[in-house]
């Protein structure tokens, strides 16, 4: 994630630079409009920049999941780059519309004329064609501006369910076209023909390809199979369902850790964790009743109905070459349940210890647990966190010894996961080297 972090922060560097050579006069001036006209480039140019990236993401192309090691990472990036690029188009509203207050209101002159833009009879060819779509271009960033704002919310409001929220974006496409082709459109006539010019462009198309492709259906399309449910069985304390289906022939199999998104008839796709090991010929989900579509559903899917299956996904990969750490919050388990089936035949391997955190304990469930991981040879603690203290580094030190010598997988909350983290930072553990997690969520 640091890698991206830092390629990301060299392409806004990049793109500032090119956008100051074009600018060169700026710094110098004192003129509230030039200003505004230089800024105005700069803050769509840069919201373009990332919201095109995060189209790209949203497309789930296995070069892209490969690259960010796991779709759960592409998620997060795709997530922030989309909150970042609607920040900076609100910072490009902004400095368009408050000077233009300020002229209302009488605070500052009107300015004879903006920065960069010469006279439209001085123009030809498809320079006055493009001149002429000026309005109409103005008026789709606007109106897809004001789209984008109300889609975020929408999508990141934990009150809104599941349906608005997968709706929402889907809509964020259509906004991101709005605003790609006012971009192009708008670009100022200075910058016609030079480096920040063509790659702005190059955004624009390959962001609005990234955006008909998921209009259009295509995304995942090559990775969706059917399948049948073979049996289904609720734990009544946990408020888990476990699903087990019968994939066709299609589909090529996981790696434990890896989850599939499932479609029951018309509903829309949901993102679970495959339970059972690689080697099994059914594939296995526990899934946690958290919100409108997962509750109930137990009630809804009976045994010979047909599912759709879109994956696998994820790269939360185990390397067995040295002693390890794995930490369970809640349904994380799920993960870890895949990783113990595949333990399961192996002769040998190096210490595990295995910590699942529950508010609450279904009997049943841990049972199996137990069971599956004296099978596989694992150590397992499990934490009641209704009558016991909130697992922490200082208990897992205790329970493990030197910290320094494990590998830690965690799949859980992500407030967990941050606690954790900062604690472990006491012992001296390597986050960034030997700290893995799975990042999923939906908002």
């Amino acid at each position: 994630m640091k890698t991206v972090r830092n390629i990301i922060w060299a392409m806004i560097a990049v793109m500032s630079v090119l956008w100051f050579a074009m600018e060169p006069q700026l710094f110098s001036s004192t003129h509230l409009f030039e200003w505004r006209s230089a800024l105005i480039q700069y803050s769509g140019i840069l919201s373009l920049m990332l919201m095109s990236i995060a189209m790209i993401l949203a497309m789930r192309l296995p070069v892209v999941e490969n690259w960010l090691h796991g779709m759960d990472k592409a998620y997060r990036v795709h997530k922030w780059l989309g909150i970042s690029g609607v920040a900076l188009g609100v910072a490009h509203w902004l400095w368009y519309q408050v000077p233009k207050w300020l002229v209302i209101s009488g605070v500052t002159a009107r300015p004879v004329k903006h920065s960069g833009e010469g006279p439209a009879g001085n123009l030809s060819g498809i320079e006055a064609w493009i001149h002429g779509l000026r309005d109409l271009a103005q008026g789709m960033g606007e109106w897809g501006f004001y789209m984008l704002l109300v889609l975020l919310v929408v999508s990141l409001w934990s009150a809104v369910k599941y349906k608005p929220f997968k709706l929402s974006h889907r809509l964020m496409s259509v906004a991101y076209l709005l605003i790609a082709v006012h971009s192009a459109l708008l670009l100022k006539r200075a910058y016609w023909g030079e480096p920040i010019y063509y790659l702005t462009v190059a955004f624009a198309v390959i962001g609005s390809i990234a955006a008909l492709y998921s209009l259009l259906g295509f995304v995942g399309r090559r990775s969706k199979h059917s399948a049948i449910v073979a049996s289904t069985r609720y734990f009544s304390q946990a408020e888990v369902m476990e699903l087990v289906l019968t994939p066709e022939a299609s589909w090529q199999g996981h790696k434990a850790g890896q989850f599939a998104y499932l479609r029951f008839g018309d509903e829309d796709a949901h993102p679970f964790t495959i339970v059972s090991g690689s080697e099994s010929n059914e594939l296995r989900f526990l899934i946690k009743e958290l919100g409108d579509f997962t509750t109930g559903l137990y009630e809804r899917v009976r045994a010979g109905d047909v599912v759709m299956v879109e994956g696998p996904y994820g790269r939360l990969e185990f390397d067995l070459d040295q002693p390890q750490i794995w930490i369970a919050g809640g349904v994380g388990i799920a993960s870890f349940f895949a990783a113990l089936e595949e333990l399961k035949v192996q002769i040998a391997h190096p210490n595990i210890h295995l910590f699942y955190c529950t508010r609450g304990i279904d009997g049943q469930l841990v049972d199996e647990l137990w069971h599956l991981a004296h099978q596989a040879n694992v150590k397992l603690h499990v934490i009641d966190t209704l009558k016991s203290p909130r697992l922490n580094a200082e208990h897992i030190a205790s329970q493990c010894g030197n910290l320094s010598q494990y590998e830690v997988y965690f799949c859980g909350p992500e407030v967990f996961s941050k606690a954790l983290k900062k604690e472990l930072d006491t012992y001296q553990f390597d986050i960034e080297k030997s700290y893995h997690e799975e990042l999923f969520v939906m908002r």
